[in-house]
């Protein structure tokens, strides 16, 4: 099978040729259909997120079965169209014990992949550039039917995270204000979700005016360029005060600091970004005297997936039109770099 890999960082990537996986008794072989492009793989490869190096990326994947454990063929047959919906977990901490199993604080590596020398690379989280995945059968969800493989790769991160930010992060009421800073994937699918939940008004803010267009198109009801204008100023005078929740899906400490300034007393700040390792400042000493809350999402619960996809097959939110672009694995290089540029809402790339 073939791989991208990344060899040091600041590199692109490297299609390698690999044997297939091993699967263990409790583990699903998918052969993969498509594996995003998200701005965390480019943290990854720029170095601004640390990993072991040489690994594979990717980790927004849906496929179809190929192969199970022994003790998971009863559930999953071969030709079953799947997406890959968790991260692993060691299962034994109190997170994983208590139905968090997204902040498990042992997370396991997936086992690396091997070279037909023996040479081994390791995975960076789900490993998903690649043509075979096996992985633990408790991060593989079915696809209801109606839900396409190609736009249910990204259900696994970027529509997810959003739908938990809102619902177990910010804890959204209908009719609260509210901001979202960033409008890529992350962002916009949290527009959308603001949208669901029944918030308003619902401020977008980003420096490029296709990406404001976009926010508008999934629910957002006004739009700040922060090239022209200062967003936490801007949003305070639409919201007459500040948005009830805001959020932040950039990973920048700036923008971090201006989700806080944005936010009314009593209101919520959600950081959704991945920050790079290093301090946040915030540039306003006095929002614990307004009772502000600072709080943060990681990845997903898995109730989230199965809502989510629920609700994706009841047509209640959008996938298709996010994916702006397919790519073949040969062109994964490109994609990153769409994706880098700002050139797509959403690459996918297509590995068989």
């Amino acid at each position: 099978m073939k791989a991208a890999v990344l060899q040091g960082a600041d590199q692109d990537l490297v299609i390698e040729d690999f044997e297939s996986p091993d699967v263990g008794d409790d583990d699903v072989l998918m052969e993969v259909t498509a594996c995003g492009v998200c701005h965390t793989d480019l943290k990854v490869q720029d170095g601004s997120i640390p990993t072991s190096l040489p690994a594979v990326l990717g980790h927004e994947v849906s496929g179809v079965v190929v192969g199970a454990g022994k003790n998971q063929r009863e559930h999953f047959k071969d030709g079953d169209n799947v997406t890959v919906g968790m991260r692993f977990r060691c299962g034994r901490c109190e997170y994983c014990m208590t139905g968090l199993s997204n902040l498990c604080q042992q997370m396991p590596l997936g086992s690396p992949y091997r070279k037909s020398d023996g040479e081994t690379v390791t995975r960076w989280n789900v490993g998903g550039f690649t043509q075979l995945l096996s992985v633990p059968a408790y991060m593989v969800f079915h696809l209801p039917d109606g839900v396409g493989l190609e736009e249910s790769c990204i259900v696994g991160c970027r529509v997810t995270t959003a739908y938990n930010a809102v619902k177990n992060g910010a804890h959204l009421a209908p009719g609260e204000s509210a901001m979202v800073i960033g409008c890529g994937g992350v962002g916009l699918n949290i527009i959308q979700m603001l949208r669901l939940f029944g918030a308003y008004p619902i401020v977008a803010v980003d420096v490029v005016g296709s990406k404001l267009e976009a926010a508008l198109s999934y629910g957002a009801s006004h739009i700040v360029n922060a090239t022209a204008d200062d967003p936490v100023e801007a949003t305070k005078e639409i919201t007459k005060g500040g948005a009830r929740k805001t959020f932040e899906a950039i990973g920048n400490p700036v923008t971090a600091d201006q989700i806080v300034r944005a936010t009314r007393p009593t209101g919520t700040a959600t950081i959704v970004g991945a920050m790079p390792p290093g301090p946040i400042t915030i540039n306003d000493s006095r929002f614990p005297f307004k009772e502000i809350k600072v709080t943060g999402v990681a990845m997903r619960r898995t109730s989230d997936v199965t809502e989510v996809l629920d609700l994706v097959s009841q047509g209640r939110i959008e996938l298709g039109s996010f994916i702006t672009k397919r790519y073949g694995f040969e062109q994964i290089n490109e994609a990153i770099e769409d994706v880098h540029h700002g050139n797509v809402l959403m690459g996918i790339t297509l590995w068989n």
